[in-house]
């Protein structure tokens, strides 16, 4: 079987799987939802808590590409609306295509028009996801004990032993060797500084200074929408209970499905609201409502920057190409500028002494 066959087969299965994953969280959302109680909810949803949340969606995308320009910004000639487009247009297809395939274009936007290596972009990417993660957790726990549910959280032992056997698996893969006599495994380990590279900035103190506040207002911004959302149908939760609803769907749209996590979003944040007291319909129209504002803004801006900022903008070969060929052309262009100097003096009548002491 040739290399295009299997690649076309593998595409195929994923969109198969990723619909088919969809396809059965959808149906187990809303089996015993009360369809037409679901679309009286829908448009009788206070306007307003619509637009707070679009404000606050676009916000917290404009926050999010400064904390990724402050984890690539020392790679190389690289500004903020590298950082913003290679994020927006990623995340567009990642609401475009199955299983979270939008992910690797973050890398390859950076590697096309700021030459940022694959390794380094990789690690940072990592960094990037480590901050949201750990300061999640952080709310996360934060809530958890203010609602008294501190058991439905792992026991403090199993988190401190996770960290650990984490912390010793990076330092182990941190001191392997930096090169091999054998090609492969030299380039794996090649590939590997690069990585680590690129993840040093959690290192740093003026990253983590700008970082883990934007990453813990970000989140703040997502639970407030989910909280006005509430409001907007004349019942609310609180700012805790939102962070566990964000916790809930971050984990439910790591499993691969459809674009967009359609499915896998919807079940986790209408199982948690459920739990929390919202009846089935109002769930439901929280979850709709609060994944629209989250979609829309990204296709749309994603699409205009796929189109403007992609397939139109020069790639970094290009513009090196078109300056080097610039700095040939001024030289010629200097060059033919001295000899027709150099003929007018000796066709004029100066003395050659005179034309020397030019």
């Amino acid at each position: 079987m040739s290399f295009k066959k299997f690649n076309g087969k593998a595409r195929a299965w994923t969109f198969l799987f990723g619909f088919g994953i969809s396809g059965l969280c959808l149906y187990l959302a809303f089996r015993k939802v009360d369809w037409p109680i679901l679309g009286s909810q829908l448009f009788s949803i206070d306007p307003r808590a619509i637009f707070f949340a679009l404000v606050l969606a676009n916000l917290h995308n404009f926050l999010l590409a400064a904390r990724w320009y402050s984890l690539i910004k020392k790679f190389g000639n690289i500004n903020y609306w590298n950082a913003f487009w290679s994020l927006r247009i990623s995340f567009f297809f990642n609401a475009s295509l199955p299983a979270r395939l939008g992910e690797p274009f973050r890398i390859f936007y950076l590697k096309r028009f700021c030459n940022l290596s694959a390794g380094r972009a990789l690690g940072a990417m990592g960094a990037d996801r480590f901050l949201d993660f750990i300061t999640l957790v952080i709310l996360l726990y934060i809530s958890a004990l203010v609602l008294g549910m501190r058991g439905s959280l792992p026991p403090t032992k199993t988190i401190i032993l996770a960290t650990v056997l984490s912390s010793i698996l990076i330092f182990v893969a941190a001191k392997l060797p930096k090169q091999s006599k054998w090609s492969l495994v030299d380039r794996i380990l090649k590939f590997k500084i690069r990585i680590f590279e690129g993840m040093k900035s959690l290192l740093s103190w003026k990253v983590l200074y700008i970082g883990i506040p934007i990453s813990l207002l970000g989140w703040c911004i997502e639970a407030i929408s989910i909280v006005g959302f509430t409001y907007g149908m004349g019942e609310s939760i609180s700012i805790f209970k939102a962070f566990i609803v964000l916790a809930a769907i971050t984990l439910a749209i790591s499993i691969p499905s459809s674009p967009g996590h359609i499915g896998t979003f919807q079940i986790a944040a209408i199982a948690v609201l459920k739990y929390f007291g919202l009846s089935t319909e109002a769930a439901a129209t929280v979850a709709i409502l609060y994944h629209m504002s989250q979609l829309v803004p990204t296709l749309l801006i994603g699409a205009f920057g796929y189109h403007f900022q992609f397939s139109r903008k020069k790639t970094y070969r290009q513009h090196l190409n078109e300056k080097k060929a610039f700095r040939s052309e001024h030289r010629s262009q200097q060059v033919d500028l001295n000899s027709y100097t150099a003929a007018s003096l000796q066709d004029s009548q100066i003395p050659s002494r005179e034309l020397s002491s030019l």
